[in-house]
């Protein structure tokens, strides 16, 4: 072992996976280094089942295929055409409040967890907030505080992975954001934990607990671009619409967008200008922009009467 520190991390990061190992469990699996670094580890533990989404050819399967091979574990595969995609998200939106953003990169664990075997759904999430794993921590003077990174995701966990999980009758299982896995994290600088390629302290972990060294050393892809999931969506929204109105003051044009956004998150883009809201509808085609366009009007209706009796 290469140091105490490294030593640690290593003993954290599997007894975190074994304490989750109460029963059968099912992996959202990627292929990269975070789910299949908790794959491997489990295996030792109880029966796992892996499973891999994406749109056909994606970079996720591929990745998912080699890597399941190589850690000589078996591999469910759903593979979603662009359209279903696209119903997958709908589907998910009426049952979550998020962001476009999010319902992209949602989309993989929605439908890993919707076709789960198990009662048990682990995933690693966690791992590129705690180790620096994403891009934009290794541009040119970026700035970063990965303590609020993993903070934040803990917070989002509650309204977005665990209503999952609980959507579908499953316990959500996430090794990498437990308390000792964490604290043995933080033994390491931010910038030790970044380096030169993300992740560096988890991919000398991943290698000293066995795991190939092609796995381990598999650079960072978003989950939305690795499924194919945002590729699939942004393909089909090929009709959008744009509007624009104008209010007495700036408050109430802020107060619309904040009534009208539970409704409409992930679909409807807006933003503020002065007393003006503009808003972007986008759709995969004229009968459903219609009615997204529609839905929002009367939201928007209900939302400035309210304010006005407010105000």
């Amino acid at each position: 072992m290469g140091s105490p520190r490294l030593a640690k991390l290593c003993d954290s990061i599997e007894l975190s996976v074994k304490d989750s190992c109460k029963d059968k469990i099912s992996v959202s699996f990627s292929g990269g280094i975070d789910s299949t670094l908790i794959a491997f580890l489990a295996q030792k533990y109880c029966d796992v089942e892996l499973i891999a989404v994406g749109i056909p050819d994606a970079h996720d399967l591929k990745a998912a295929r080699s890597a399941s091979e190589l850690i000589d574990m078996e591999l469910k595969i759903i593979e979603v055409e662009p359209r279903d995609m696209i119903t997958e998200g709908m589907e998910m939106q009426k049952c979550l409040n998020l962001s476009s953003m999010e319902v992209e990169f949602m989309l993989p664990f929605w439908i890993a967890a919707k076709n789960s075997d198990n009662s048990i759904l682990m995933c690693g999430q966690g791992a590129d907030e705690l180790f620096g794993g994403y891009a934009r921590f290794r541009t040119e003077d970026a700035e970063y505080d990965l303590e609020k990174e993993v903070s934040d995701l803990v917070n989002r966990l509650p309204d977005r992975e665990n209503k999952i999980a609980k959507k579908f009758g499953l316990e959500l299982a996430c090794p990498y954001l437990a308390d000792s896995v964490i604290e043995s994290a933080e033994e390491y600088s931010p910038k030790e934990r970044i380096g030169k390629v993300g992740k560096e302290p988890l991919r000398k972990a991943a290698l000293e607990m066995g795991l190939p060294k092609e796995i381990a050393q598999r650079k960072k892809k978003a989950a939305q671009y690795g499924s194919g999931s945002q590729r699939a969506i942004k393909s089909l929204m090929k009709h959008r619409i744009e509007l624009e109105f104008e209010f007495e003051t700036p408050d109430i044009a802020n107060s619309i967008i904040v009534a009208t956004e539970p409704e409409n998150k992930g679909w409807v883009e807006t933003n503020v200008q002065g007393n003006i809201l503009y808003a972007v509808i986008k759709a995969p085609n004229l009968g459903s922009l219609r009615e997204t366009t529609e839905d929002f009007m009367a939201c928007v209706s209900v939302a400035e009467k309210v304010s006005e009796l407010d105000g």
